[in-house]
């Protein structure tokens, strides 16, 4: 199988074990070699055959910068799991050097690596095997679950949002990961706002909220299992509803299409009574409606909100990196 290394992706943060570990950055660089089958970009030269490595780059660092962790060896797991999200990835080893880790002894370097690869046994319907049977027409034209996958682009905005860990550059991961989903593609970002925990324990962490839109091949159910398995990835438990957590993302519509299925409701039940979504919407689209019975104009919907006062924008340009936080 083909391959794509990329090797010295650094970036510091508090991982470790010692109590000092955790309030002194420390650099961690990481290596990482991606097997794929790169005939197809080879023959049409068009990076959407074949993986951005950039993206990939950036991906390393935001979990690099993310959320603690005491191993290195928990944080090449996740490493390779974020890269993993990239559909056409199918094997990945990941090496993570700590070159200060705290040894009494002269040493040049410690470090880790792990293999990670994806299941090639049969397994039950996923997002990604979906995904990838909605861009592959020469397979059996239908998906896992009997359904004819459809082709037609239909248009969706998803609202993101979170309050536990570094929930900017999560937020980033989670745009690149939506982006990288097969028949998916990110055509706005919102800036980014930052929203009071109102109704929660006091103390409970700010929450940081956007929106994108995209256009994608997938349909709303397919769509829905993509965002919860990006979700999970980082650390999204679905026990925690209402609480705090890392990532959160919704569907707020999908082509205007309404809908009562409780287990995917269109469009998003509250999504006209929430300030964080509709003034990120609005910034995106401004001249953007809401289907439903609770519809309308966003812009109308948001003044009508109850946390209208409670928002605060934060960035126009948060995408591009660095905290404005």
């Amino acid at each position: 199988m083909d391959s794509i290394r990329l090797t010295g992706v650094r970036a510091e943060a508090t991982h470790g074990v010692l109590d000092f570990e955790h309030v002194e950055p420390q650099p961690f660089i990481v290596d990482a070699t991606m097997f794929l089958d790169l005939s197809e970009a080879g023959a049409s030269d068009d990076l959407a055959a074949t993986v951005d490595y950039g993206q990939i780059a950036k991906r390393i660092v935001n979990v690099i910068e993310g959320e603690h962790v005491d191993l290195i060896e928990r944080l090449a797991t996740k490493i390779a799991d974020s890269i993993l999200l990239s559909h056409r990835i199918q094997r990945v080893i990941v090496t993570v050097h700590k070159p200060n880790a705290p040894i009494k002894v002269p040493f040049g370097d410690v470090s880790v690596t792990i293999e990670r690869s994806r299941d090639p046994e049969p397994a039950p319907v996923t997002a990604a095997s979906q995904a990838a049977a909605a861009q592959n027409p020469a397979s059996n034209g239908a998906g896992a679950d009997g359904r004819q996958q459809d082709s037609t682009p239909h248009t969706a905005v998803i609202a993101m949002g979170g309050n536990l860990g570094d929930v900017e550059q999560t937020l980033r991961a989670a745009v690149v990961a939506i982006d990288g989903v097969p028949g998916n593609q990110v055509n706005g970002i919102s800036p980014l706002y930052r929203t009071a925990a109102w109704g929660m324990e006091p103390g409970t962490p700010d929450f940081l909220n956007a929106v994108v839109e995209l256009t994608t091949t997938l349909d709303a159910e397919t769509l829905l299992q993509t965002l919860q398995t990006i979700e999970a990835a980082h650390g999204r438990s679905r026990e925690v509803h209402w609480g705090s957590r890392p990532l959160d993302l919704d569907i707020i519509d999908f082509d205007g299409e309404t809908s009562a299925d409780p287990h995917l409701t269109l469009p998003h039940p509250r999504a006209w009574q929430r300030a964080f979504v509709l003034a990120p919407w609005a910034d995106l689209e401004p001249e953007a409606t809401l289907a439903g019975p609770h519809g309308g104009t966003v812009a109308d919907l948001l003044a009508q909100t109850p946390d209208r006062d409670r928002i605060e924008k934060v960035s126009d340009s948060w995408i591009l990196g660095g905290s404005v936080i």
